[in-house]
Order: C-alpha cells, then sequence, then structure tokens
C-alpha cells in the first residue's frame, strides 16, 4: 500500500512538473516579440526633444565619450539649460556622446485625504510642548529638568 501511494504521488508530482514545462514553453511561443530597437542613433538635438516631449523627465545629464565634453559628465541640467552637444573641443568625427534623461520624481497629485487638520481652527490655548517631561525617558532622567 505505501509504494503505490508513492508511486501515485511520484506520476502526480511528475505530471504537474510536465504541465508546468509545457505551459511556459506555449506562453513563449504566444507571446508577441519584443520590438526591435532603432539601431539609428538619434542626434544629440533629437535626443533632447525626445526626452522633453515624454514628459517623463525633468531634465539631462551628459553622458561623455570624449575628453572635450568629461567637463560636463555627472551634471544635472534642466532643459533649458542643456548644453549643446558636440561640444566645439570635440575632435571625433562622430560624436557618441548624449543625454541621459533623468526621471521626474515628483508627483502633483495631493495625497492627503480627507479633512486636513491644519485649515481647521484649534480650540486649545495652552501650548501641548511646553508641558515637561513630554518623553518616557525622561521621567527617569535629571536632564528633562535642566530647564528649571
Amino acid at each position: 500500500m505505501n509504494y503505490t501511494l508513492l508511486a501515485l504521488i511520484g506520476l502526480i508530482v511528475a505530471g504537474i512538473g510536465i504541465g508546468a514545462f509545457l505551459f511556459l514553453k506555449w506562453r513563449r511561443r504566444n507571446t508577441p516579440p519584443e520590438e526591435p530597437e532603432n539601431n539609428l542613433q538619434l542626434t544629440p538635438p533629437a535626443q533632447l526633444y525626445k526626452l522633453q516631449k515624454s514628459e517623463k523627465f525633468w531634465g539631462v545629464s551628459v553622458e561623455s565619450h570624449c575628453s572635450a565634453s568629461s567637463r560636463l559628465a555627472g551634471i544635472q541640467f534642466p532643459f533649458e539649460t542643456a548644453p549643446h552637444l558636440p561640444v566645439r573641443e570635440c575632435e571625433a568625427t562622430v560624436c557618441n556622446c548624449s543625454f541621459i534623461g533623468l526621471p521626474e520624481r515628483r508627483h502633483l497629485a495631493d495625497r492627503r485625504r480627507g479633512q486636513d487638520r491644519r485649515n481647521s481652527i484649534r480650540i486649545e490655548n495652552t501650548d501641548r510642548r511646553a508641558e515637561r517631561p513630554r518623553r518616557k525617558a525622561d521621567f527617569v532622567s535629571w536632564q528633562a529638568y535642566r530647564h528649571l
């Protein structure tokens, strides 16, 4: 009885494994292929325009591939003050320097819910912070009473 039960469990586990393998193979075959990346490199002004129009970035930094633009590497520029690429001192026949977009991290939506307490009128006349000691640790410390 024990061997039959073990054999049955083994067959079930093997069936699940084969089913998962076939499902993943089917899924990989039926997913649409990713769009190939555009092999044409955009010019730096076109890169800057594309980054600005996407509205996902607030500015750019320069990815330097020459000694002339290395002084600009790592500096964050808003779109309005972004430097012109290629830099005048660049000696390369084809400039490989490019812009890297700096993602916008600010969210303009108000995340507060309900009524904001700051807008309401405070009824309390006393300053709650004036009472000493304020923390539990201050009860055992003489430092809490040094203001007296």
